[in-house]
């Protein structure tokens, strides 16, 4: 008897949704990150970005509160993070562009990105290629803007949060790269 229950609980361990809420396409994410000015964030939620059948990134939105609807987050300036982990063996630096170009302008006014064109530009401009085990770090800090980190390594500072809610709602809006990414990033099933 003892022998069964141990092969069904290890049976069970194997299934996709018996895996800590916290690790999603292999990677381990972190329940609570804390900013560069001391902020403790929890994870929020997390997805896995994917794109003609391959596993892309795994994106992790961090807030100073969870379960917060997509409104509030794309209307409230508040302290937030977004890491990327790339597991997808490269993606060039061009496609990078492309697709922050495209989602920023499927996901935000006209009137909202005008503004910004520059800042977007400048933003887009601090991404190498991903490559397998990359991350990118986009952390929000009000008053003091979104810095941008590569592998841990400070990459530049872009500022304001109207930027910050416009990059948010690149993953959050209505035409986000991923349907299951964005779930995902909003807890939501």
């Amino acid at each position: 008897m003892r022998r069964w229950i141990v092969s069904c609980v290890l049976l069970l361990s194997l299934l996709p949704g018996a895996a800590s809420a916290s690790e999603i396409g292999g990677v381990r994410l972190d329940d609570r990150v804390t900013t560069r000015d001391g902020t403790e964030l929890p994870l929020h939620g997390a997805g896995l970005r994917e794109k003609f059948f391959f596993d892309i990134y795994v994106g992790a939105l961090y807030l100073p509160t969870t379960k917060q609807p997509v409104e509030r987050i794309l209307d409230t300036d508040q302290p937030g993070r977004i890491d990327m982990h790339f597991i997808y063996d490269e993606v060039s630096s061009d496609k990078l562009a492309a697709a922050w170009q495209e989602g920023f302008a499927a996901n935000n006014a006209d009137a909202a990105l005008e503004p910004l064109g520059e800042r977007i530009d400048r933003f887009i401009d601090l991404f190498p290629d991903a490559t397998a085990g990359d991350r990118f770090t986009l952390e929000y800090i009000p008053g003091q803007g979104t810095e941008v980190r590569i592998n841990g390594q400070r990459a530049g500072v872009i500022e304001g949060g109207g930027f910050f809610r416009a990059l948010l709602a690149v993953f959050l809006g209505p035409e986000p790269p991923d349907g299951d990414l964005k779930r995902g990033m909003l807890a939501q099933p």
